[in-house]
């Protein structure tokens, strides 16, 4: 944060001041009371099995000069900790909120909101790191584009020239809470896929969500869409804001042409207007062609230089847990065990089956959660898949993924399956049945921590 002291605190977030000093600066804040950081504010937050007010003292210790309270009163506070500012609000989820929208309005760069079922936090990097070829960037730090996330993303702001946040969402109304503090200048929206389906019903319910990102909009943003995705395709005139399309068609404004696949990685020319510009990505798979697009679209609809952004994706390698691939030397290792659905499964087996590889292509797959009342179809759709586009042998792992295996057998009786129970069974069996020139995909949901397996298969050759 810039220029921010207790005392405005106070007023933006509407609390009382308890005690300490209303002058003093802060500059950072974190509702994690492990972060070392001078000047902090610390928000204490209510969660399913601890709250954070507990560790108030911890938040001191490591830097906070100032901390949100819903459950003190003068006089509850020790004595020895009233140098510190004790700012009591209502709700300090709400309270870090409303922080979060007067401190954007204070800021003049323009803010980049990316948002999709599929593919945002990719895209976001992706943007940010073509951006940063012609501005200083500031972005989203790991996956913190929640209604915790977003607001502490937007007061770490500083002295950047723009910004890139992640926009997330799994209930009604929760898009609108974001965009409201966010006001983002330029909205990205990835896909609409069925990602949260068991909250909001509907992929149509999804694709209302996500547009409702234009709600905290001026009427001369922009908006860029995914113009592949016949969900968000046919929108121009619909909505205030003026729409930009990148894809594959002819009908998109920023456009992929001559896609090859050249070992594992995507090469193709962005078309938009009378330029052309040669793209050679890092990074494997075709679906990062179009993640690429809404990155060299975004440079320039910002001003940035398309060209400059292009030379930046050449060198990106991607993000963490999201298709990062570790060749071995006896085996590669392609880890996506960041999270999973039907969309992104099917994308990172294509990867998969593109990466050239003399051995056997091996799919790892846990549960993908939150589909509601079609997740076994979904479950059997992604088995079919794999057994379809060629994978030697399935591994899944979870409950619903059984449905995979049994309905990738129907599917092709030469493919080789196998449920686990345990992750330490699966380790186990991996570590005997990958052979040099294999290459093995990890993919789940987040809940189901196959990053352990990827962890221990790449600690076994380093052993």
């Amino acid at each position: 944060m810039r220029n921010v002291t207790v005392g405005d605190i106070v007023r933006a977030s509407g609390g009382r001041l308890l005690c300490g000093d209303s002058n003093i600066s802060v500059l950072h804040i974190t509702f994690d009371s492990r972060d070392r950081m001078k000047q902090m504010l610390f928000v204490p937050l209510l969660g399913e099995r601890t709250d954070g007010h507990s560790f108030i003292t911890s938040a001191f210790e490591n830097g906070a000069v100032a901390v949100f309270t819903s459950e003190h009163t003068l006089s509850d506070i020790p004595a020895e900790q009233r140098n510190y500012a004790w700012i009591y609000v209502e709700d300090t989820k709400a309270a870090m909120q409303r922080l979060a929208g007067w401190y954007r309005e204070g800021l003049t760069l323009p803010i980049l909101g990316i948002t999709g079922s599929v593919g945002k936090t990719t895209t976001r990097a992706m943007v940010a790191e073509a951006l940063a070829g012609s501005f200083l960037v500031y972005q989203t730090k790991g996956n913190l584009n929640s209604q915790i996330g977003v607001p502490e993303m937007l007061l770490e702001i500083g002295t950047e020239d723009i910004a890139v946040l992640e926009m997330g969402m799994s209930e009604h109304g929760e898009m609108d809470r974001l965009t409201q503090m966010v006001k983002p200048q330029l909205a990205i929206i990835t896909c609409i896929g069925v990602a949260h389906i068991e909250n909001l019903k509907t992929r149509e319910n999804i694709c209302k969500e996500k547009l409702a990102i234009t709600n905290g909009m001026n009427r001369d943003g922009i908006l860029l869409l995914n113009g592949d995705d016949a969900m968000l395709a046919g929108r121009r005139g619909s909505l205030l804001q003026k729409i930009y399309y990148y894809g594959t068609g002819t009908e998109c404004d920023f456009r992929a042409e001559n896609i090859q696949i050249v070992e594992g990685r995507a090469e193709f020319d962005v078309v938009y207007q009378k330029k052309r510009i040669p793209v050679s990505l890092s990074m494997p798979g075709r679906h990062n062609v179009l993640n690429a697009l809404a990155a060299l679209a975004a440079c320039e609809l910002t001003g940035a230089s398309m060209e400059a952004g292009a030379k930046r994706l050449a060198a990106f390698t991607g993000v963490k847990m999201r298709q990062q691939i570790y060749p071995m030397g006896c085996y590669t290792v392609i880890d996506d065990s960041y999270n999973a659905n039907p969309d992104s499964m099917k994308a990172g087996l294509n990867v998969l089956m593109e990466y050239p590889a003399a051995g056997k292509k091996v799919a790892v797959l846990g549960d993908m959660l939150e589909l509601g009342e079609n997740e076994i179809k979904f479950h059997e759709e992604v088995g079919r898949f794999a057994a379809e586009h060629g994978v030697d042998y399935l591994c899944t792992f979870g409950k619903l993924s059984i449905a995979m295996d049994s309905e990738a057998k129907r599917a092709q009786e030469q493919i080789k399956t196998r449920h686990f129970e345990t992750r330490e069974e699966l380790i186990f069996f991996l570590r005997e049945l990958l052979m040099p020139e294999d290459v093995v995909l990890i993919k789940g949901s987040r809940g189901m921590q196959l990053n352990l397996v990827a962890d221990a298969l790449r600690e076994t050759v380093s052993e």
